[in-house]
């Protein structure tokens, strides 16, 4: 085969192989922190008023609010239901959430009705399991969203957030187990209908 003879239709010259590109550089890191993302200051204002943030600094704040969703909830809406699975807690902004559970005879007994900067859902940040009770906006309702998954993505940078913020979930669970102890028995008599 000849030089002028490459094998290609029309006899001509072989293309140039393409010399591969250089690889880059090390990146040049600065030292200077990264300013944390913009967030809504509605969320940051929510957070910072309600127990669960209690401590936490405004830079705490703004990591955890970062990954925080506000959403709008019709009233007669329900946020969650008894043994839906459960993947996030919810702080209320602003209305009225109704926190019910069924009887052994599907009747709903109403438990308690929170209120702004009251939190619910705690527990599912700590653990993946169906949740307890059903949520349902007693009126038009605001919602602050902090999602498990959301979390675990966060832990991978801000982990002394998360921490804190765990910490803060086992507070509230403990304070609430205290405070509603006598509710508690009440509601397991009506469970088991002895009540």
């Amino acid at each position: 085969m000849s030089s002028r003879d490459s094998g290609l239709p029309g006899g001509g010259a072989r293309p140039p192989i393409p010399k591969p590109a250089a690889a880059p550089g090390p990146v040049q890191q600065t030292g200077a922190p990264q300013p944390p993302p913009q967030v809504n200051p509605e969320i940051l204002r929510v957070l910072s008023s309600a127990v669960l943030f209690k401590g936490f600094t405004d830079t705490g704040l703004q990591i955890v609010g970062s990954i925080a969703q506000q959403k709008q909830v019709p009233a007669g809406t329900p946020l969650f239901v008894e043994n839906m699975i459960g993947d996030g807690l919810f702080i209320i902004a602003d209305g009225m959430i109704r926190l019910a559970v069924r009887g052994p005879h599907g009747q709903e007994l109403t438990l308690t009705v929170l209120g702004p900067n009251e939190s619910l859902g705690e527990a599912a940040l700590l653990r993946a399991g169906p949740r307890l009770c059903s949520a349902t906006a007693e009126v038009p309702s605001t919602v602050i969203e902090i999602t498990r998954r959301d979390i675990a993505v966060l832990q991978r940078t801000k982990p002394q957030a998360c921490l804190k913020l765990m910490m803060g979930v086992v507070d509230v669970i403990g304070a609430k187990m205290r405070d509603a102890q006598n509710e508690y028995r009440q509601y397991i008599a009506w469970r088991l209908g002895i009540g």
